[in-house]
């Protein structure tokens, strides 16, 4: 599946590993996109990537969650057996757009929107030109598949607002062949131990959608 080569590519200027400390009890369970951290893939009609066997550790793509958004046209799951789910990536689908990457840069503008209205101003917002020959607006579309130029914006320490909760991001990701696309990634608390098991069990990674 080509979409699956283009997530492991997915890079983000900022790599957190936050600090989790206990939630407060009171504070909301953190459910995103409707999904909860210990339900099984099979139950929310996801199908597993590699492999065929259900709710097995590994990556399972879905085409609905209960709490689904028309911004996005696939959604991914990280999940080991026995912890849950690691983090759930939405991604929109992919765009031909032009190289000022207008359409697509509209449908990053809402997907923030989304996520400010649920968690707050992110706290860090990152459009990054590597080298001065991808600097122009024009080559937005060119220096986004050469992983010249990074957009995301983050949410850092969520678990200051809800149980069980990281972070979560929204980035702008591309390929040669499929265009460009927006990815929001919501990452719950155990994120990091459990992608660490993912890739000791699996060999996968499954870092952001990776």
């Amino acid at each position: 599946m080509a979409i699956i080569d283009i997530l492991t590519s997915v890079a983000f200027a900022a790599t957190v590993t936050a600090s989790i400390s206990p939630s407060d009890t009171n504070a909301p369970v953190f459910r995103p996109l409707g999904v909860s951290q210990d339900a099984l893939p099979s139950v929310l009609g996801c199908k597993p990537i590699h492999g065929d066997q259900p709710d097995a550790t590994g990556q399972y793509s879905c085409n609905n969650l209960p709490g689904g958004n028309d911004l996005f046209d696939q959604y991914v799951l990280a999940y080991v057996r026995g912890m849950g789910i690691c983090n759930v990536v939405a991604i929109s689908r992919y765009i031909d757009d032009d190289q000022r990457g207008t359409t697509t840069r509209q449908v990053y503008k809402e997907a923030t929107s989304l996520l400010a209205s649920q968690f707050g101003p992110a706290d860090e917002k990152v459009d990054h030109v590597a080298t001065t020959k991808f600097g122009k607006d024009g080559m937005f579309r060119q220096a986004v598949i050469a992983q010249e130029r990074q957009v995301f914006e983050q949410w850092d320490s969520l678990n200051t607002k809800f149980q069980n909760a990281q972070s979560a991001s929204v980035t702008i990701s591309g390929s040669e062949d499929w265009g460009l696309a927006v990815y929001s990634i919501f990452r719950f608390a155990h994120n990091d131990v459990c992608l660490s098991n993912l890739e000791h069990q699996t060999g996968l990674s499954g870092e952001d959608g990776e």
